[in-house]
């Protein structure tokens, strides 16, 4: 491996769609930051030609197609090809603001060297996800299984998790604590704050900076998108199954339970998805209790 230095490294993993990561690496030209790298990892079926030959005279850039779906394994792909002190992870269809380094930067240098991972801002027109309450800051996992959360609020301060498409992180704590855990499966939900809460227990410090900005668009196609809405109730209960019993909390189960139930029964009465919604809640929640735990 090659020496680290004190710049940054942009990771940007990627499926099926080209076009609208192609968008998200240009607007990488204009950041302020003076030294960066970018990184694509791009797990679509075929590889996409013209991120394959993008070339910038800003930034270092390296494109690397794996024929492995999943993005936890993706974001582990990518950090084995840093050599830089801090990584950024941004999704593939987003906006970041111009100073988006150079305000991860500000925040590493003002926060106390246990600091290790720094959630930024993330603002979704016409959407409140990332808004779900006034009084929170950063990322929360509740003791029933729902992931709390307030990514677009200008108070810092401490929390568990970072939302996975705006954080930067110490690469060698990423390596540290094995980086992401690549038992979250499917739309990889819970992942993000699974990996809070590796770096929490490591005895590092998760805190959120309104400093470093982008907006996310929020494709409808391609990425962790579902062409079968009630499926990916499938891998909302593996995942959060999974996570419990991780870390110890088996004894909230019969409340995850009934929350996972609840979640598919309300979405399938709004119309989001079909009543096999609860079938696939079922399964997962069965696999979930199967899974082989990944050791902290």
């Amino acid at each position: 491996m090659l020496p680290a230095d004190s710049s940054y490294t942009v990771i940007i993993p990627t499926y099926n769609r080209g076009e609208i990561a192609l968008d998200t690496i240009r607007t990488l030209e204009q950041q302020t930051f003076p030294e960066f790298r970018v990184i694509i990892i791009d797990q679509s079926e075929t590889p996409f030609t013209d991120l394959v030959n993008y070339h910038s005279q800003r930034f270092d850039y390296s494109y690397h197609h794996i024929d492995q779906p999943g993005l936890p394994n993706a974001r582990n792909v990518g950090v084995e090809k840093v050599r830089t002190d801090q990584v950024i992870f941004l999704d593939d269809d987003c906006i970041p603001e111009a100073d988006l380094i150079q305000q991860f930067d500000q925040a590493f240098k003002d926060s106390p060297n246990d600091v290790a991972l720094i959630g930024g801002r993330v603002i979704e027109k016409g959407s409140m996800i990332f808004r779900e309450g006034s009084g929170l800051t950063g990322g929360f996992v509740t003791r029933y299984g729902k992931t709390l959360k307030n990514f677009d609020t200008d108070t810092p301060g401490a929390c568990e998790w970072a939302a996975g498409g705006n954080f930067a992180v110490r690469t060698a704590v990423y390596r540290e604590v094995g980086g992401f855990d690549v038992n979250f499966i499917g739309t990889a939900v819970m992942e993000d704050s699974d990996f809070g809460y590796s770096v929490g227990r490591m005895g590092y410090q998760v805190i959120y900076s309104p400093g470093p900005v982008m907006q996310h668009l929020r494709i409808p196609t391609g990425g962790l998108r579902q062409t079968n809405p009630a499926r990916a109730m499938l891998y909302r209960s593996h995942n959060s199954v999974y996570f419990f019993r991780k870390y110890g909390l088996k004894r909230y189960l019969p409340l995850v339970k009934a929350y996972l139930l609840t979640v598919a029964i309300k979405d399938w009465l709004s119309g989001k998805h079909g009543l096999s919604a609860v079938y696939y809640g079922g399964i997962g929640f069965i696999k979930g209790l199967r899974t082989p735990l990944r050791s902290l």
